[in-house]
C-alpha cells in the first residue's frame, strides 16, 4: 500500500511541473466567486432538467454553511426531479429534525429498490444458497457525524446532484446493478448549531485569521449532539435517536461499503483509511484492510488529479466497534474513515496557505465518487467478500470453545435487562430466553428474568465484539476506548456456557416484548410502596415529587403488612402515603398509577400503618419526607461539553428531572441558595476565593455538592471532600524509562494511560449511597488514573476497586497495582450538608446503566450519609451527644 501510494505523490509532483490541461480547476478558491464547475469533472454531461444546488439554495455550494432544512428540501426537490432518487424519513432528531435517507439507482430499478435490496441481503446469510456475482452491490456514503465538520454535509448536496444528473457510460455502468445511499447529515442539530454560528460571522471580504470569532467556537460546539454526545461513539451504544434511526438503516441494508467524511485539523492534509495497521480489532479480518487499500487508489487516483495532498496509515485506528468506521467492519462492509483538514469557518490561514470551505468540500466530494468508482468496480470481489464473512462466522462459532452466553438478570429491575436486550435486537443478535428455572454450570437461571444469546448465528462476530472482555493486545496505543463490554456496562452478569440437556431455552427468538402486568393499587387507608430497586424508581419518585405529591424515603429494609401478606422491602423504599397530602387523594392515586405503569415498577398497597414484625413502622421517624430537589449543573468554560452532556442528559431522559446548568464564568453572580444539590462533573475549576468560599457555605448550611472525577477533586482540594487523590507522582514512580530508545516512547506513555477500561469496585451495600443495590461487584467504566485515599476517617467509603481490578481492557500492570484497594466513592457531611465525590464517571457515554442511578442516589439518598471527614469528625461527636 505504501509504495503505491508513493507512486501517487511521486506522480502527483511531475504533474505540477507539467503544462497539461487538467480535469478540475486550481485546488484552492478563496475568493467570494463560486462556480459549479469548480467542483464537477470536466467532459460529464449534465441533465438541465435536474435542479442544481444554487437554483434551490440560492446561492453555490460552499458560499455559506449549508443549514439542514436546505439540505432536506433539496433532497426533496431531486426526488421529485429525477427518477433515479428515492427520499426517505428514517426518523428524527432530539430536536425534532428528519433524519433522511436518500437511495439512487438506475430509473429502470425505481421499482425493484426493494427486491434488490432482498437479493443482497440474502449474501449474508450463511445458510443461503446464492450467487453472490449477481447481487446487487449497496453503497453507503454518511457525512458529518459530527456537526462543524460540515465539508461532508456540503459535499453531499453535490454527491446527490451528480448522480441525479450526471449522464454517460460510467453513470450508467454505477447505478445499473447499485443501489447508492447516502445519508447527507449524522448529526443535524449539531450541523444547524455550527452553521449558524459560521454564517452569523461571515464578511463580505472573508477573513482567514485564526483569530476570527467565526473560526472560534464558544464552549458548547456543533460537534456534539443536542444532548452533547458525540454522535460517532454511538454507532454500538444506540443510545440516541439519530443512532438508531441510522442502524435500522444499516441492519436492513448490510452496505458493502460504507463511508465516514469527518475532519481534522486545519494544518492536515487529507486522510483516508487504511489507517495504523497495528490498531485493528482481531476480529476484523485482515482481508477487510486488503480491500480498503484497493479502494484506496481510486481515492488517491482523483486526488492527485485535483493536486490535492493526502496520507494514509499513519492515523486513527479501527478497534473501538462503536465508530463509523468500525462498526461496519464486524459485520462484512468496508468502513472507510475520511479526514478533510477543516476551514472550520470559510476560510482559514494554515501552515499550508489558506484553506477554504470550497477546498474541503470539493476533497468529501471527489472521494464520494471514487468510493463509487473502486466499489463498483470491484463489485465481484466486495460481494464475494462478504458472503464468505458471514460463513466464516459460522466457522469461528463452531470453532469458539463455547456454545453461548447466559445473562442472569435482576428479579428486582428488569429494566438494565431490557435496555441491553433491546441493543442486541437493534443489532440483529439473536437471543433466547429461559423459559424454565434450570441449574448449569453452578449457576442457577430463572425463567421470565435470565436470556441465552447462542454463539452460532449471523451476527457472531459483532457478538463478540459487543461482549469482549479482552485485556492483552499487541498495540496499546488506542484513539479510543480499550473496553466497552455490554452486559458489564448494564451490571449484568453472564457467562460463556457450553449447551446441555439441562438447559431450558425457548425455541423462538425473543422479540423484546415486556412481559410487564399492571398491579392495580388497592384501596388503603396508609399509602402504597415500592422499592428502589428499579432502574427508574428514581424517575417515579422524581414525577411524584415534580407533581406536588407528598413520599417518604425508608433507608432501611423494613415490612409492610399488604392484603396479600407481609411483604419485605429492601433499604431504599419510597412510602407515598394518605397523610400529609395536598392533593386529593384520588388526583395522587391517579398520577402513582400512571408514572409506575409508565416505568413498569410494581406498587404495593399497605394495609396497616403498623408492621407486622420487628422494624420500622410506616410512621417511623426514621422515615423522611423526600424534597424535590433543585438541581444546578456547572458547564462552560473548563468542563468537559460531553461529560456535562451525560449528566445532563441521564437526569433529564432518565429521571425527568429539570436542571439548571450555569456556566463557569457566571457561577459567582448567582444566588446558590435556591439550588438544594450542585454537580460539578470533570473539569479544571479555576474558581475565584469568593465563589470558593460561597460554596464551602452552601454547604455547611445544607447544599450537597456532588463531583466528579475533576470535580471532585476541586472538593478535596478546597477542604470539602475528606479524601485525597492519589498523586500522580506516585504512578509515574512506577514506569522507568531508563535504558528505553526513542523508538520505545509511545508504548512508554500508552502504559501509562488508563485508555477506557472497566474495573470492578466493591460497592458498601449498607451505604445510604448504595441503595437499590443488590449485588456488592459493581462494574465501572475508568478513563483516567484518579483514584482517592479515603483512609483518614471511618464510613465515608462509599466503593473501593477490588484487588484485581481490571474486568476489560487495557491497564499496565503498574497502574493495577496503585489504583487497586483504593476508594472509588466517597460521601459525608460537611456542617449541615454533605458531599459525593466519584473518581469515574458514572454516566459514561449514557450505556452505563450500572453506575448511572448512583447520581441520583447522590441526590435523592445521601442525607442518610452521616459519616464524616477526620477533620469534622470532634463537631459530629459533640453533634451526636446533644442529641440525646
Amino acid at each position: 500500500m505504501r509504495q503505491h501510494l508513493r507512486h501517487h505523490i511521486i506522480r502527483f509532483g511531475l504533474a505540477l511541473l507539467a503544462t497539461i490541461a487538467l480535469p478540475f480547476s486550481a485546488s484552492q478558491a478563496t475568493s467570494n466567486t463560486y462556480d459549479l464547475d469548480y467542483y464537477l469533472p470536466e467532459g460529464v454531461q449534465l441533465d438541465p432538467s435536474i435542479p442544481t444546488p444554487e437554483e434551490v439554495l440560492h446561492y453555490q455550494v460552499g458560499e455559506w454553511h449549508v443549514r439542514h432544512d436546505q439540505i432536506v428540501r433539496y433532497m426533496e426537490v431531486l426526488s421529485e426531479h429525477s427518477d433515479r432518487i428515492q427520499f426517505e424519513i428514517m426518523g428524527y432528531s432530539h430536536e425534532r429534525r428528519p433524519l433522511i435517507l436518500v437511495k439512487v439507482t438506475s430509473a429502470d430499478n425505481k421499482d425493484r429498490v426493494e427486491e434488490m435490496r432482498e437479493q443482497h441481503v440474502a449474501i449474508t446469510d450463511p445458510s443461503a444458497d446464492v450467487d453472490a456475482n449477481e447481487a446487487p452491490l449497496v453503497i453507503y456514503l454518511g457525512y458529518s457525524v459530527h456537526g462543524d465538520e460540515s465539508s461532508g454535509a456540503n459535499a453531499s448536496l453535490l454527491t446527490a446532484y451528480y448522480l441525479a444528473a450526471a449522464q454517460g457510460p460510467e453513470i450508467d455502468e454505477w447505478l445499473d446493478n447499485t443501489v447508492i445511499l447516502i445519508e447527507p447529515a449524522l448529526n443535524p442539530d449539531g450541523l444547524g448549531r455550527f452553521a449558524q454560528w459560521a454564517n452569523q460571522f461571515k464578511s463580505q471580504n472573508l477573513v482567514s485569521d485564526r483569530q476570527n470569532i467565526e473560526l472560534q467556537q464558544m464552549w458548547l460546539r456543533g460537534r456534539q449532539n443536542h444532548y452533547w454526545f458525540d454522535l460517532n461513539r454511538d454507532w454500538l451504544l444506540l443510545q440516541h435517536p439519530e443512532s438508531r434511526a441510522r442502524i435500522a438503516a444499516y441492519q436492513r441494508w448490510k452496505p458493502n461499503v460504507l463511508t465516514d467524511h469527518h475532519e481534522m485539523g486545519t494544518d492536515s492534509t487529507y486522510f483516508f483509511q487504511p489507517g495504523i495497521p497495528s490498531r485493528k480489532n482481531p476480529l476484523t479480518p485482515d482481508e477487510n484492510v486488503e480491500l480498503t487499500e484497493m479502494i484506496a487508489e481510486y481515492h488517491a487516483d482523483i486526488l492527485d488529479e485535483a493536486h490535492s495532498l493526502y496520507y494514509t496509515e499513519e492515523s486513527f485506528d479501527d478497534f473501538y466497534y462503536g465508530k463509523g468506521s468500525s462498526y461496519p467492519d464486524v459485520q462484512g462492509t468496508i468502513a472507510i474513515l475520511f479526514e478533510q483538514g477543516s476551514s472550520r469557518g470559510h476560510l482559514q490561514e494554515s501552515i499550508n496557505g489558506e484553506i477554504s470551505f470550497p477546498f474541503t468540500i470539493r476533497n468529501q466530494f471527489l472521494t464520494s465518487l471514487s468510493t463509487i468508482r473502486g466499489s463498483v468496480e470491484n463489485r465481484g470481489r466486495l460481494n464475494d467478500f462478504m458472503q464468505r464473512f458471514y460463513r466464516d462466522g459460522q466457522d469461528m462459532a463452531r470453532s469458539a470453545g463455547f456454545d453461548g452466553y447466559m445473562l442472569r438478570g435482576d428479579a428486582g429491575d428488569p429494566a438494565r435487562m431490557q435496555e441491553l436486550l433491546s441493543i442486541l435486537n437493534q443489532h440483529g443478535i439473536e437471543v433466547y430466553a429461559v423459559d424454565e428455572d434450570f441449574s448449569a454450570h453452578g449457576n442457577d437461571y430463572v425463567a421470565g428474568r435470565d436470556f441465552y444469546v447462542p454463539a452460532r448465528q449471523r451476527q457472531f462476530r459483532l457478538l463478540e465484539g459487543a461482549f469482549s472482555t479482552r485485556q492483552d493486545f499487541p498495540d496499546n496505543t488506542f484513539y479510543d476506548v480499550s473496553a466497552w463490554t455490554l452486559p458489564k456496562a448494564f451490571n449484568i452478569e453472564f457467562e460463556q456456557v457450553s449447551h446441555n440437556r439441562r438447559f431450558r431455552i425457548a425455541d423462538n427468538q425473543f422479540d423484546g416484548q415486556s412481559d410487564w402486568q399492571s398491579n392495580p393499587l388497592g384501596e388503603t387507608n396508609v399509602g402504597y410502596a415500592f422499592s428502589w430497586e428499579h432502574y427508574f424508581a428514581p424517575r417515579l419518585l422524581n414525577q411524584l415529587l415534580q407533581d406536588g405529591i407528598h413520599a417518604r424515603l425508608a433507608h432501611n429494609d423494613m415490612t409492610i403488612a399488604t392484603p396479600d401478606g407481609e411483604q419485605n422491602m429492601p433499604a431504599g423504599t419510597v412510602l407515598v402515603t394518605r397523610a400529609y397530602q395536598t392533593h386529593d387523594w384520588s388526583y395522587v392515586q391517579a398520577q402513582l398509577a400512571k408514572y409506575s405503569q409508565a416505568s413498569e415498577i410494581a406498587i404495593h398497597t399497605i394495609a396497616r400503618g403498623l408492621t407486622p414484625s420487628t422494624g420500622m413502622d410506616v410512621g417511623s421517624r426514621s422515615i423522611d419526607p423526600a424534597r424535590k430537589p433543585e438541581v444546578l449543573l456547572v458547564v462552560g468554560d473548563g468542563v468537559p461539553v460531553q461529560e456535562a452532556g451525560e449528566a445532563w442528559y441521564y437526569l433529564d431522559r432518565h429521571v425527568n428531572l429539570p436542571v439548571t446548568k450555569v456556566e463557569t464564568q457566571r457561577l459567582e453572580r448567582i444566588d446558590l441558595n435556591r439550588y438544594t444539590h450542585i454537580i460539578m462533573v470533570n473539569g479544571r475549576y479555576n474558581f475565584t476565593d469568593n465563589l470558593t468560599t460561597q460554596l464551602q457555605s452552601w454547604v455547611r448550611n445544607g447544599g450537597t455538592l456532588i463531583g466528579q472525577k475533576g470535580g471532585a477533586r476541586w472538593m478535596s482540594d478546597n477542604s470539602l471532600l475528606g479524601a485525597n487523590f492519589v498523586e500522580q507522582s506516585e504512578f509515574n514512580e512506577q514506569f522507568n524509562a531508563q535504558g528505553l530508545s526513542y523508538a520505545d516512547r509511545n508504548d512508554y506513555f500508552a502504559q501509562q494511560r488508563v485508555a477506557g477500561a472497566i474495573f470492578a469496585t466493591e460497592l458498601d451495600l449498607s451505604h445510604p449511597l448504595a441503595v437499590g443495590y443488590t449485588n456488592a461487584r459493581l462494574p465501572v467504566f475508568k478513563d483516567s488514573t484518579m483514584a482517592m485515599i479515603a483512609d483518614s476517617a471511618p464510613f465515608i467509603d462509599v466503593a473501593r476497586y477490588i484487588d484485581e481490578p481490571v474486568l476489560a481492557g487495557f491497564v499496565s500492570q503498574q497502574n493495577r497495582d496503585v489504583i487497586k484497594n483504593r476508594a472509588s466513592i466517597v460521601a459525608h457531611r460537611v456542617g449541615r450538608g454533605r458531599v459525593v465525590g466519584f473518581a469515574d464517571n458514572v454516566n459514561f457515554r449514557g450505556y452505563f446503566w450500572g453506575t448511572s442511578k448512583l447520581m441520583a442516589n447522590a441526590i435523592f439518598w445521601s442525607q442518610y450519609a452521616q459519616g464524616t471527614s477526620a477533620e469534622d469528625a470532634e463537631e459530629n461527636v459533640d453533634e451526636a451527644e446533644h442529641s440525646h
